[in-house]
């Protein structure tokens, strides 16, 4: 018998399929190695960055969650410490955190709710600016706050000697700024556009004016200063760098500011407002200077002007929230960087804005994340170690432990939004499946988000550290045995998840509550998604 060929389905409105199409189909999400991101837009979103990475510090192949943190010592004025600097000079190392009105030494203070006596009482200013100066075998941290006389400080005690004489009439009190070039200290007074320095190597004695009125054209004041070394061809020019509240940078290069012929000004730039007189740092051989504009390199000043600034700005990455507390607080912004975890904590007033939030940059790849439930005000460092100020007096070591002071804390991933399909068709997602580094398997809830929906679901499953893991910093005293290293496993789980929209993104909730830290970072993600009619 003859094969009759096949006919197509028909109907009165056409052809008709024999067999359903499948329409469900799985979205991959790269471990985050990008950071977080809050700058792009729909057409331009990056796969392997976040929309949401909070309580997540980042690192060179992802992100891991942070510690907790634990009290260390308490001001016994009670007020809010609103500054760190450290003194180091041979083995001596010293942390100091000021409050508005005194100095305490936080080195080993005692344990909350004992109260830690002050070093330096009577203040009336807790904004203060710190730079080291060694001189025949003596090492003094130079201390300024633009209300008081300078303090300094030997590694065993504190003084105002010797003092600093002025030709006009300027006091010691109204130097709210300084620092160190070619072994000469110069110095910023209070609301106006005049420096002054002193002689080479001298810790004390006749200061010199040097104004700069006639050289920032937009007037304001001087708000910062810093030393900088630029390769100039033949090798590093260092050159002396005054920036004003207004943005306007004049860099100088020379030796002897009394003359012109030896101290010549190169070039008047312009950035953003600097937020602050603490907020830049040094980044391998250039500067970082925070500004309204975002996280400036020094070294692009020369060559762009300040609009196309921003594309070239470190904190491109996270403009939008960078600009909201920038506009929130205005200024008040410190930067401090953790040269151990190669880690920068970027702090800002509290406001209600961008509340109870610090920005986390990793330097090496310029990566970002943010960190809340600290409520830190000012960061610092001593012995490879993270400490930070809070409100009320409290001194904490962060990234310690699994909790902060006996409390949970939630760890919260979202990826960028992706289109499933083509852009316009809706989209629901109905299974998530992501992948974790850890020491010990983490409880995880997995989420799917729609068009920027950035919320984050309840979860309360807590999450313990393995206590006798055998890593330092992982296990527990009298728990753990040091006897090796111990192995990071790859877990990996699949949850039913719902969310529907032109946009879909996979995120994970992870809770913190255990005496140990966490060791967890985010690896690859995947989500099923039905596509749908075009929602046009």
């Amino acid at each position: 018998m003859a094969v009759r060929p096949g006919r197509v389905g028909q109907s009165n409105r056409g052809s008709v399929s024999v067999g359903a199409k499948v329409t469900s189909q799985p979205v991959t999400f790269p471990a985050p190695k990008g950071g977080l991101v809050t700058t792009a837009d729909m057409a331009s979103q990056q796969p392997g960055s976040a929309s949401v990475l909070r309580n997540f510090l980042p690192t060179l192949i992802g992100c891991r969650i942070r510690g907790g943190s634990v009290k260390e010592g308490l001001a016994a004025d009670g007020l809010d410490l609103v500054s760190a600097f450290k003194y180091k000079y041979g083995s001596t190392e010293k942390l100091f955190m000021a409050t508005a009105s005194a100095i305490y030494n936080m080195t080993s203070p005692a344990a909350p709710p004992t109260t830690t006596a002050a070093d330096v009482t009577g203040l009336s200013g807790g904004d203060w600016c710190t730079f080291q100066h060694t001189n025949a075998g003596v090492s003094n941290l130079v201390c300024l706050n633009g209300a008081n006389d300078r303090r300094l400080y030997n590694g065993t005690s504190w003084t105002t000697s010797p003092a600093i004489t002025f030709a006009d009439a300027t006091t010691m009190p109204q130097l709210n700024y300084g620092w160190l070039f070619k072994n000469r200290q110069f110095f910023l007074k209070n609301g106006t556009l005049d420096a002054y320095y002193l002689s080479v190597n001298a810790m004390g004695g006749a200061a010199v004016v040097f104004p700069l009125g006639g050289v920032m054209k937009k007037g304001g004041s001087l708000m910062t200063g810093f030393s900088w070394s630029l390769e100039s061809g033949d090798g590093l020019s260092d050159m002396c760098v005054f920036v004003s509240t207004e943005g306007e940078v004049a860099v100088y290069a020379g030796d002897d500011p009394a003359s012109a012929s030896t101290f010549a000004l190169k070039g008047v730039y312009q950035i953003g407002k600097p937020l602050g007189k603490n907020a830049w740092i040094r980044a391998g051989g250039d500067i970082l200077v925070a500004t309204s504009d975002g996280l400036t390199p020094i070294s692009q000043v020369f060559q762009r002007d300040r609009q196309a600034l921003s594309l070239v700005s470190v904190s491109r990455p996270i403009e939008d929230d960078w600009k909201k507390a920038a506009n929130a607080t205005g200024g008040g912004w410190t930067l401090t960087q953790w040269p151990e975890q190669n880690l920068v904590f970027v702090t800002f007033p509290e406001n209600t804005v961008v509340t109870d939030t610090t920005f986390v940059l990793n330097v090496l790849n310029g990566r970002w994340s943010t960190v809340s439930n600290w409520r830190a005000l000012c960061y610092g460092t001593l012995q490879g170690g993270l400490f930070f100020g809070s409100i009320d007096g409290y001194c904490w070591q962060g990234d310690i432990g699994g909790t902060d002071d006996g409390m949970t804390f939630a760890a919260t991933y979202l990826s960028q939004f992706s289109p499933a399909g083509q852009f316009g068709q809706r989209a629901t997602a109905t299974l998530a499946h992501m992948y974790f580094r850890a020491k010990t398997k983490p409880n995880v809830l997995l989420f799917a988000r729609a068009d920027n929906d950035k919320t984050t679901p309840s979860f309360s499953s807590v999450t313990v550290g393995d206590s006798t893991a055998s890593e330092w910093d992982i296990g527990l005293w009298d728990v753990a045995v040091w006897d090796g290293v111990s192995d990071q496993g790859r877990f990996d789980f699949r949850q039913n998840v719902r969310a529907s929209g032109d946009m879909l993104a996979l995120g994970c909730v992870i809770i913190s509550g255990g005496d140990v830290k966490l060791s967890t970072e985010i690896d690859l993600g995947t989500m099923q998604v039905s596509i749908g009619e075009a929602s046009a």
